[in-house]
């Protein structure tokens, strides 16, 4: 039948806080390519280099929202799923008394 796998609340936390961090390193770091985005389209930055980082944006935008948006999910999902896990563990503990 199916394996066991055996979770350790810390080591969930660990992962937890790891998704946390990453999320919100590539969710600062979309918004600051994003503002500097609005000063080439706003012509603040000027010149064919700028141009061509524009376009490569544009062409990738979709890409990078879908990806902000996939991480709002994951931190959701372990936010969701480690509340209810430690929730579990405090309920067995409690029972265990």
């Amino acid at each position: 039948m199916g394996e066991r796998i055996h979770v350790e609340e810390e080591a969930l936390a660990e992962l937890k806080q790891a998704l946390e961090t990453a999320g919100e390193n590539y969710k600062s770091e979309f918004a600051r390519l994003t503002n500097l985005m609005d000063e080439i389209t706003s012509g603040d930055i000027q010149g064919d280099p700028a141009d061509d980082l524009l376009a490569k944006f544009r062409a990738k935008e979709e890409d990078f929202k879908s990806l902000a948006t996939a991480i709002d999910q994951a931190q959701e999902y372990a936010g969701v799923k480690g509340t209810n896990f430690t929730d579990m563990i405090t309920e067995f503990k409690e029972r265990a008394k």
